[in-house]
Formats: C-alpha cells, sequence, structure tokens
C-alpha cells in the first residue's frame, strides 16, 4: 500500500502494575512467543503498510529490545522502515507527554515523507484488522477522519475504555467513558485513519488549545463541528487494561476455535526471532492444552498453561491455569495453579501457590520465592 504511515500510539496503553513498571505494555511477552506491539505492527504489515512508526511514551529501552530488527513486521524485508519516535523534551513530565506532543516534536516523519493517509492504532486494544479495507471505506467517504469501533454488548468487560456517539449517519458526535450502566455500547478501538493534511491542522490546532491534550481529547473537541466518519469492526476484541484480564485473555487463546478467530495463517504475527533450541520433555512430564516456547524444559506436568522460553520446569511439578515468564524456573515438586511467573523468576520455597482464575497470584520479575 502506497503513501500510507502506520503509527503504533504508545501514549494511550494501559498500566498493569508491577508487570509494567520496568517495561511498555508493547513489550510484555504475549502467549508465550509474541508481544503486544507485534499484533498491531503486524496488521499493519499484513495490510501491506510498509512505513510505520512506534510513538514511545516511556520504557524506551524495552521497546528498543524488542524492536531489534525493523524488517521484522513486513513479509518482504526489502521494504518499509520502522521508526521510534520519542520526545525527549516532555519525557519526565507526565502532563505534556501526549502523543499531540510526540507528533509535533517529530513532525518531520510528515513533513519528509509524502504520505496521503496516516493510521494510528493502540497496542492494549488486540484485534485482527486488514485497514485496506477502512482506507477503501475513508476513500468512499471522502472523509478526514475516520473512527473504527465495535458494538458490544458485555460492556461490563470493557469498563473505562472509550465508547463514541454515533449519530444516524454514522458519524462521529462525542466520545465518553464507558461506565457499564447501558446495555450495549460503540467501543472506541482507538484506531484512526486520518489525512496527512487534517493531521497537521490538528497538530497546530492542538498548540494552540492546549498541550495537554491527547489525540482523543482533540478528536473529541471538534467532532461537533467536522464531519468524521465511522467504521464498524465486527471481529475479535479484546482490551488488556490489567493483570485480570492479561491473565483471562492468555488462557482464553488456549481454546482452539477462539484462536483461530483472532490469529490464522493467512493473516500471521510476525515478531523478533530468537536463536533457541527445540523445547525438550524429559522423564514423565506431560503437556496438555498449553503453548510450550522454545528453549523450555519441562520434566513435570503442564495442563492449560502457557510456557514461554527457557523455562525450566522441574521433576513432579504440578503447573496449571498459570503463564510461566521467559527464563523462569520451577523447582522440583512445585504446584502452581492461577499463578504468573514474570521472567527471570524462581519457585524454590515455596511449593504451593494456588490463586483464583479471576484474580491469579503474580510473582514479580526476578524474585525468588
Amino acid at each position: 500500500m502506497n503513501r500510507v504511515l502506520g503509527l503504533l500510539n504508545l501514549h494511550n496503553e494501559t498500566n498493569l502494575g508491577q508487570m509494567t513498571s520496568k517495561r511498555s505494555l508493547a513489550a510484555l511477552t504475549f502467549l508465550g512467543r509474541y508481544s503486544f506491539c507485534d499484533i498491531p505492527l503486524s496488521n499493519f504489515g499484513n495490510s501491506k503498510i510498509n512505513s510505520t512508526a512506534i510513538l514511545v511514551k516511556k520504557h524506551f529501552r524495552s521497546i528498543i529490545k524488542h524492536i531489534d530488527d525493523n524488517k521484522s513486521y513486513t513479509e518482504n524485508s526489502k521494504l518499509g522502515s520502522l521508526y521510534l519516535l520519542y520526545n525527549e523534551q516532555y519525557a519526565n513530565e507526565e502532563l505534556y507527554n501526549t502523543d499531540i506532543n510526540n507528533l509535533i516534536e517529530n513532525e518531520w516523519i510528515l513533513d519528509e515523507n509524502l504520505y496521503k493517509y496516516v493510521v494510528i492504532a493502540p497496542t492494549h486494544m488486540l484485534y485482527k484488522l486488514d485497514f485496506n479495507k477502512v482506507i477503501e471505506k475513508h476513500i468512499e467517504n471522502n472523509s478526514e477522519i475516520t473512527a473504527c469501533f465495535k458494538k458490544v454488548e458485555d460492556v461490563n468487560e470493557f469498563i473505562s475504555c472509550n465508547a463514541f456517539h454515533i449519530d444516524e449517519l454514522n458519524h462521529l458526535k462525542g466520545i465518553y467513558k464507558n461506565k457499564g450502566a447501558e446495555k450495549s455500547i460503540n467501543l472506541s478501538m482507538e484506531t484512526y485513519i486520518i489525512n496527512t493534511s487534517k493531521l497537521k491542522e490538528i497538530l497546530r490546532f492542538a498548540e494552540k488549545t492546549s498541550l495537554f491534550f491527547h489525540l482523543n481529547d482533540i478528536i473529541n473537541y471538534i467532532c461537533s463541528t467536522l464531519t468524521i466518519d465511522t467504521y464498524e469492526y465486527n471481529g475479535f476484541l479484546r482490551c488488556i487494561d490489567s493483570v485480570e484480564k492479561y491473565f483471562k485473555v492468555s488462557l482464553e487463546l488456549l481454546d482452539k476455535e477462539m484462536l483461530n478467530t483472532f490469529y490464522d495463517d493467512k493473516w500471521p504475527i510476525y515478531t523478533k526471532t530468537h536463536n533457541t533450541p527445540p523445547a525438550r520433555y524429559l522423564g514423565d512430564c506431560s503437556i496438555k492444552n498449553s503453548f510450550v516456547s522454545n528453549g523450555a524444559i519441562i520434566e513435570g506436568e503442564v495442563s492449560n498453561s502457557i510456557i514461554c522460553r527457557s523455562v525450566k520446569i522441574g521433576k513432579n511439578c504440578r503447573i496449571k491455569n498459570s503463564i510461566i515468564l521467559s527464563n523462569s524456573v520451577i523447582s522440583d515438586n512445585t504446584i502452581l495453579e492461577n499463578v504468573i511467573v514474570d521472567r527471570n523468576a524462581q519457585v524454590f520455597y515455596k511449593k504451593e501457590l494456588i490463586g483464583e482464575l479471576n484474580k491469579p497470584i503474580y510473582i514479580k520479575q526476578g524474585d525468588v520465592v
């Protein structure tokens, strides 16, 4: 796809407490081998959007560590480029560290390249979307801005997410926080198609109006006077806004039918590759309905769980409904159920940890327990 820039917006990504205290959500491991940023970047790549940029808010190092090969997100590694955009001036000033100010600081990316359209997508919203279809609709409607949404009835799954007021002509008329009071909502996907010329106008307007405004604030501010079209999406959509939601959605995708609604061979998820050996299954180990990544060594019993790279699980262990992140060690004779073990952690002395499905036990990164 020519003359389209894909922007991955990390300024509105959600906070998962200790899990994102040292890393961006974009760099957090998902389903054993991916990171969350891989999902939208693959949507860009599969849509033939070969020029992409990441608006980084904080934890810059974790993004660089994962994005060390900017050719990973397209089937043709000779095409395209990936830029990391960071606003050093406001990096330590929370109110000023917005996606709008980041774009103002890095407006060269719009000026130096003849992009006609910009696609802006988040990390915390998981979906599979062909942006070609949205752009075709955007062009057909002669739109300046198109906002993507999904009509959902399980409103309690999206508490505090943004929702849209949409009129009978499918125009956006307002953005508000979902408080769970309605039977259904038009859930904002935090995803926009914007003409580059209009995006530049928005940046100038924001400079004059408020440097505390985020893109969503500006869209909400101008939608009463500007025609903003909407695009309805009907596929798989989840929001990762808490440790509990991370746990729930990860285990949900262990179901093959559910996984097929999110992933298929025709729409691959690209990621950074690791030169690790295959997983090793030793002794009387047993693996049921689980994702096991390269480099793992398993001697115990694992069921309905996600085992990440280079994890070691000892003899006579029973791991159920759990997520074990990279390079962690679970010692012999340990029982874990409904537990998240963050990377480089070691479970040696607590031989039984049993949490709840809606409130898993979390072991912090690098801890020994």
